[in-house]
């Protein structure tokens, strides 16, 4: 069964070519705690939105660009009172637009600054507030930046790996001492760098914000074929190490580290990512298997291990690449602003957002309405088949 790939595009284009791109995203604070841990532990957050009106969530949007996109990154902070910035963690950029407050610029409460830049090399990225870093990273102020080659197909880069399905994971770590309002709402101080924080034991170790149980839902589990080329992006941004522990049978091969391609693809069943960095890593499995990917969180200074994750790894059916060409359902207009149609009626249509949430279902139809929906990108499962839908 054809997974469902969960990447937010913001304001994003389908076009195999460089262009012009301006993006919007906004930095809050919860007023009150929100974000649900798996035992139902409400904690507060301190975040990005792709709109002001949106709740936030860990972590926050995947910015997704074309290799020589020139873009626009317009950040509006909301977040009552502290200054934030964005930092583009591992991109070729120049100091003025890098995001590091003394070195660039920061962005006050109810101002809104631009970061520019030009989309580097294709790779897996990522993007984080560099004021009062230690806090606002663990607030929750980090999200995924992903760089695609301009082939128009599924390719690592050019000339690089082809692939027929990709998921992302961010790991990171909640310590509910370091998000009270107390220290969570403090005071923003230009004068001094001075800022008192308790010890960091974090109680929660998070892929993708969720844990524990949550791991069977949202876009998490990697749902697949035999013989389907799965391409794997992985980034910690967590204070602790991890380490991925992949099941045999899924033949793992790391192919690039930190943006750039390793001089050889590694096999190895084992993968250790250290905080800040990257990796992407293909899978392929020739058999059908139920099993689960583990990821241990380590304590960078006792070497010892906090906790173990288990996320969910199924793998059923054949995929062909000839008769996934053959058999595919055409959409048009893609993007579109109202209506898209489809080359053929469908039996039973589900609409999902991007964090893998129902929307809407119709029956035997060959168009649905999005007009009502945000611009972004939305999921359409289509008789089982999976699309990808932009709403301008």
């Amino acid at each position: 069964m054809k997974q469902l790939f969960y990447i937010l595009f913001i304001a994003v284009s389908l076009n195999a070519t460089a262009q012009d791109e301006t993006t919007f995203i906004f930095s809050k604070m919860d007023i009150e705690a929100q974000h649900v841990l798996w035992d139902d532990t409400p904690t507060m957050l301190m975040g990005f939105t792709a709109m002001m009106s949106a709740s936030i969530d860990i972590p926050g949007p995947t910015l997704t660009y074309f290799e020589g996109d020139s873009v626009e990154l317009k950040l509006r902070n909301m977040s009552q009172g502290a200054s934030h910035t964005i930092h583009l963690h591992g991109l070729d950029v120049d100091q003025q637009n890098d995001g590091v407050p003394h070195l660039s610029f920061e962005v006050g409460h109810n101002e809104t600054e631009s970061y520019y830049f030009k989309a580097p090399h294709p790779g897996t990225y990522l993007y984080h507030c560099h004021v009062t870093s230690a806090l606002h990273v663990q607030a929750g102020m980090y999200g995924l930046l992903i760089v695609k080659p301009n082939t128009g197909i599924n390719e690592t880069w050019e000339g690089g790996y082809t692939f027929d399905s990709e998921y992302a994971w961010m790991c990171s770590e909640i310590d509910l001492a370091w998000h009270e309002d107390s220290i969570i709402n403090h005071p923003h101080d230009t004068t001094t760098m001075e800022f008192h924080l308790p010890d960091y034991n974090p109680e929660y170790f998070l892929v993708n914000g969720r844990s524990e149980q949550q791991l069977t839902e949202g876009g998490i589990p990697i749902i697949a074929s035999a013989n389907e080329i799965i391409l794997l992006r992985l980034a910690n941004i967590g204070y602790y190490g991890n380490t991925y522990h992949f099941p045999m049978h899924l033949n793992a091969r790391i192919i690039s580290s930190d943006g750039r391609p390793l001089p050889q693809m590694e096999f190895s069943d084992t993968l250790t990512v250290m905080p800040g960095e990257r990796y992407q890593v293909l899978l392929q499995s020739t058999h059908e298997i139920e099993e689960e990917i583990d990821v241990d969180y380590f304590n960078l200074n006792t070497m010892e291990i906090a906790s173990t994750q288990h996320i969910p790894v199924f793998i059923s059916g054949y995929f062909s690449q000839v008769e996934n060409e053959v058999d595919k359902i055409k959409l048009y207009p893609n993007p579109s602003s109202d209506k898209v149609v489809f080359s053929k009626r469908i039996d039973r249509i589900s609409l999902f957002d991007s964090k893998g949430i129902l929307l809407k279902t119709k029956h035997n139809s060959d168009c649905i309405d999005i007009s009502d929906l945000a611009k972004g990108i939305y999921l359409l499962n289509l008789d089982s088949e999976t699309n990808t839908i932009i709403k301008n």
